[in-house]
């Protein structure tokens, strides 16, 4: 397939989780402020539909986690990417970007290479931690790589992979400072909390156990059971969480009633900056939301877990002993760490009883210092490579123009289709009903503790260890 064979203004585009949906977005904007006509196909996510994206698949069917966690999964993903292959074939667009997912995008980039398209795979699967024999696989399957982190640019780089560095869109999009009352009251968090918060001496601990079903259900029993441990020690505390969508927010409220429905936790919807913003420490499951908090600057815990044939092959093959990305771009530990059998509640619960105690001083300012080292235009770096690899396709390479420097990060606009929180009381009052009130008021659910349900690097490997995408939120009654 030549350049004129190709819909020189269809962009295809496939991620599979949250983290890719953001990282899309963003390139969606960029491309489209290079080429207004541009239009988009593949499978995208609520933010990618909602800059005029035409997904052929639900992202969701894609997010599963774990080596082994997959395999339930495995046919029904075959046949999507099947079908997404022969769509993509058929509508011949001028470039297919897969973002992360490496396990399903590289099979789908590499047949759409072999059809003359040019191909990019943003987002590096960690060959540079595990599995380096994919760089095989990487090499026949797309033109060039997109890289999050740099030394991953060094690593392709002496391997002789066409890689250019651009760093997360996060780092240009989340403010260098971000105020806790500020968050708060955009969450109105005062209000809807259903334990109250006492100004400066009430503690806001943020619950983030992941975005996938898979990830929920391993972490909410873990998390429940260490917030309990944090009550005893602490009594003015409260907990925060957020969901993806209004499904994980149901079953988050589900998961922590039944293994804490003594605690009340108070969920939110596609809300991640403002509740993590609004915490003072955040106990999280490993994956990009680990970065987002870096970014905000707010203490942590990192926590993972998966199955034990799945943690096995995983330390095999893997080349590293830190897995959050904070600690991977210190390239030493500034966040503590607990995986598989260290994720356990009474170690989760000591170290954010500390957090929660401690200024963190220290670590915010590592934070900082990261922040500022990392902070550029990525959006409009991804889409400048993939124009030039374009026009390096069609055999009409240009000068390529400067990048300019990034502006002082500003914070997003509060959005008008984000809801106020999910109740999961801790209360034994007789049940209520859940509504859904009208669209411009606040969405609440209530459960008791015998209700029914009510209510951020996918990788189809062990990479679960090392990155994943999470984003979170729950809320409970009295």
């Amino acid at each position: 397939m030549t350049a004129l064979d190709r819909n020189q203004h269809l962009y295809a585009i496939v991620v599979g989780e949250a983290s890719g949906d953001t990282l899309g977005a963003g390139l969606m904007r960029a491309i489209r402020r290079r080429d207004p006509q541009a239009a988009f196909i593949g499978i995208g996510g609520p933010r990618m539909i909602a800059e005029g994206f035409t997904s052929a698949f639900a992202m969701d069917e894609l997010s599963v986690m774990g080596l082994f966690e997959v395999v339930s999964h495995l046919v029904p993903i075959l046949k999507i990417r099947r079908q997404l292959i022969k769509t993509l074939q058929d509508a011949r667009p001028c470039v297919m970007v897969g973002i992360d997912a490496p396990d399903f995008n590289l099979t789908v980039e590499r047949k759409l290479k072999q059809a003359g398209i040019p191909t990019v795979h943003y987002v590096s699967p960690s060959v540079w931690a595990w599995r380096e024999g994919r760089m095989k696989t990487i090499r026949r399957s797309c033109d060039e790589v997109l890289a999050l982190l740099p030394f991953e640019k060094d690593f392709y780089d002496r391997v002789g992979m066409p890689c250019t560095y651009v760093g997360h869109t996060l780092a240009n999009a989340v403010p260098f400072e971000n105020d806790a009352e500020d968050a708060r009251e955009r969450l109105d968090l005062y209000r809807h909390c259903v334990e109250p918060i006492e100004r400066g001496v009430t503690k806001v601990m943020a619950i983030l156990p992941g975005s996938r079903k898979g990830e929920l259900t391993r972490m909410v029993p873990i998390f429940a059971r260490t917030a309990r441990l944090v009550k005893h020690q602490l009594k003015d505390v409260v907990f925060i969480s957020v969901a993806v969508n209004d499904e994980r927010a149901v079953l988050l409220k589900d998961l922590w009633l039944e293994h804490a429905p003594d605690l009340s936790l108070t969920i939110y919807v596609r809300r991640s900056q403002e509740v993590i913003a609004a915490s003072d420490a955040v106990l999280l499951t490993c994956g990009t939301v680990a970065f987002e908090t870096m970014l905000l600057k707010r203490p942590m815990a990192v926590a993972y877990k998966v199955s034990a044939l799945s943690a096995a092959i995983a330390r095999h093959l893997l080349k590293i002993d830190m897995y959050s990305l904070p600690n991977l771009l210190a390239r030493r530990r500034i966040v503590g760490e607990f995986i598989q059998e260290n994720c356990r509640p009474e170690l989760l619960a000591a170290e954010m009883v500390k957090l929660l105690k401690s200024d963190n001083l220290l670590m915010k300012k590592e934070f900082l210092t990261i922040h500022k080292a990392i902070c550029m235009n990525s959006d409009e770096i991804a889409a400048q490579a993939i124009f030039t690899l374009m026009q390096k396709s069609a055999g009409q390479i240009t000068e390529v123009s400067e990048i300019p420097a990034p502006a002082q990060p500003q914070p997003e606009e509060p959005r008008e289709q984000d809801e106020a929180p999910t109740h999961a009381p801790a209360a034994a009052e007789p049940p209520e009903s859940t509504e859904t009130e009208p669209a411009a008021q606040p969405q609440e659910m209530s459960a008791q503790k015998a209700e029914p349900a009510s209510r951020s690097q996918p990788e189809y490997s062990a990479d679960a260890l090392l990155k994943h995408h999470a984003e979170v939120s729950l809320k409970a009654d009295h």
